[in-house]
């Protein structure tokens, strides 16, 4: 019933209409000066814009509270928190649909109503917002009880299942945790590297000190049901441990080949949208080799977006993170010294995105 609602809710027109006042130069000056520059007075152009009642200069403000807010004097900052006497936020939430889905990242109770929103942004194409909810869902609910329709087939990264998996395991409820192994072998029958990112650890295949959750007998059992035999299932284990250490890269950056190993197996996964924008804007001849290098050097790219990503209906992903400002937020992470060893093993991997990294900063 809630997917049945919010398909009927994203099919609204207002979700699909321009946005009101995108083409105004009282929005669309700040809003460009704000993508370019640093400018504080792009912040305060955008705000008496909203005042004035230009919709796209009110939805932009969040996003751009966030670039510049530091920039201004604190009586300056006070006065954008508001419209017209409103709070910003309640303002915002209340002039656009898929901006009252966001809510500004809040975290909301009943818990559901969080996984709601999240499968709402999906809907409405906001991915990065989507997944920061979804995330931030598993992570205060554990994701337990039954999950929605459809969940595997939305552009969910595939290390974001995998946490997914092992809470609905560690959270020690039993239904939960007969459904989650059943769903498990059904990932594995799909290939899924986000069923086997999960089991390396829950069946202790990983030899960690970790409680194994998936016992010998449970774990032959889920190959069986998934039509693999055992040597199958560890050849593709094995096949996939490169890239399971990639997406671990932020805690320890893996060597050149590891990545370029593990690269090739999860290439296509949606998390790394955002990144794949970014290379093709910086790196085009080596977009695919800056990607792998980023990721060896820093980890995916995760939650680094939603809240200072503008709403896609103001400026889509792509074309934000081809300017100067996109270009700095997902970069930003990786504002590393020249001499830091994580820099030696991009450069092993894609000397653009090293020199990318150490340029001088506008």
């Amino acid at each position: 019933m809630r997917i049945f609602l919010l398909a009927l809710l994203l099919a609204a027109p207002a979700i699909a209409d321009p946005i009101s006042g995108a083409d105004d130069p009282a929005f669309r000056a700040p809003f460009d000066r704000a993508l370019q520059t640093d400018d504080p007075t792009a912040l305060l152009d955008l705000h008496a814009a909203a005042e004035a009642g230009n919709t796209a200069a009110l939805l932009a403000l969040p996003a751009v509270n966030h670039w510049l807010r530091a920039t201004l004097p604190f009586a300056d900052r006070k006065r954008i928190a508001r419209l017209n006497g409103t709070p910003l936020a309640k303002a915002v939430a209340a002039a656009d649909q898929v901006a009252g889905l966001w809510a500004e990242g809040e975290f909301t109770s009943p818990p559901e109503t969080t996984l709601d929103r999240s499968l709402g942004l999906f809907a409405a194409g906001e991915t990065q917002k989507a997944i920061f909810l979804f995330q931030s869902w598993v992570n205060q609910t554990g994701g337990g009880g039954p999950l929605p329709d459809g969940l595997f087939d939305l552009p969910i990264p595939d290390w974001t299942l995998a946490t997914l998996f092992r809470s609905r395991m560690t959270g020690f409820d039993p239904a939960t945790m007969a459904d989650t192994k059943i769903l498990l072998a059904r990932r594995l029958k799909a290939d899924d590297p986000a069923a086997y990112f999960a089991l390396n650890g829950l069946a202790g295949l990983d030899g960690s000190d970790q409680t194994v959750l998936i016992d010998e007998q449970e774990l032959t059992a889920m190959i069986f049901a998934a039509g693999l035999t055992r040597e199958a299932f560890d050849r593709r284990l094995a096949e996939l441990l490169p890239a399971l250490r990639l997406t671990r890269a932020w805690a320890e950056p893996v060597d050149a080949a590891t990545a370029l190993a593990g690269w090739t197996q999860i290439a296509d996964d949606p998390g790394f949208e955002p990144l794949n924008a970014l290379c093709q804007a910086s790196c085009t001849a080596t977009a695919s080799a800056c990607m792998a290098a980023y990721v060896a050097g820093f980890g995916p790219p995760q939650g680094y977006l939603a809240q200072s990503q503008p709403f896609i209906s103001l400026i889509p992903e792509a074309e934000f993170l081809a300017t100067p400002r996109g270009s700095r937020l997902l970069l930003g992470p990786a504002a590393v010294p020249v001499d830091d060893p994580r820099v030696t093993t991009v450069r092993q991997i894609d000397a653009c995105l090293a020199d990318t990294l150490t340029a001088p900063r506008p």
